[in-house]
């Protein structure tokens, strides 16, 4: 650690500007998601219950508002670990750097 510390004094970092960098993005929407997604459930079942909608529209709007909740956490998690190794890729090719 003591060959390194000469660089950390100051702000000259052997790194690119942090901007430069992937942005890794935590699912910060997912809870936003899970809230509409049960808004939407709580308004098709007011809906069912009103009888504005019968049983097999019902279950079709439901399946229909499933499909798209799962696949958006889905491309949120695949994303979220696509970014992650990207971030990883880059902050291990600047260690190497360093290290030359």
């Amino acid at each position: 650690m003591s060959a390194i510390q000469p660089l950390l004094h100051g702000n000259n970092l052997p790194f690119p500007p942090s901007g430069s960098w992937p942005e890794f993005h935590y699912p910060k929407y997912s809870h936003d998601q899970v809230e509409g997604f049960n808004s939407l459930v709580k308004y098709l079942v007011r809906l069912r219950r009103e009888e504005t909608i019968d049983d097999g529209d019902f279950h079709e709007l439901v399946k229909m508002a499933s499909a798209a909740f799962v696949e958006a956490e889905i491309s949120n998690r695949v994303e979220n670990v696509l970014g992650s190794k990207a971030l990883n890729k880059t902050l291990n090719d600047q260690l190497l750097k360093l290290w030359k």
